[in-house]
């Protein structure tokens, strides 16, 4: 595995918050669509960092456990964001 460098964004501002946005609790109906998005969104990076497995997610064991801190935002009943 390569090194890994991470940095910290600090926003120092007043935050504007948005109240139209609605997510909705994470359920395992989601599962392969979550998979999916998730290893194609860090597959080049974790490709070039040689960490591996470069898939992280495969099974939903793997995320059971923490299903009740994600949140889905889906417009459509498709998923097009997450956050946890």
């Amino acid at each position: 595995m390569k090194e890994i460098i991470a940095y910290e964004m600090i926003y120092n501002k007043a935050l504007k918050y948005q109240n139209d946005i609605i997510c909705v609790p994470f359920h395992k109906e989601y599962w392969h669509e979550y998979m999916k998005i998730y290893n194609e969104c860090f597959y080049k990076m974790r490709k070039a960092l040689e960490v591996e497995p470069i898939n992280f997610y495969y099974d939903y064991s793997q995320i059971k456990d923490k299903i009740n801190d994600i949140f889905l935002f889906l417009q459509n009943g498709v998923i097009i964001g997450a956050v946890s």
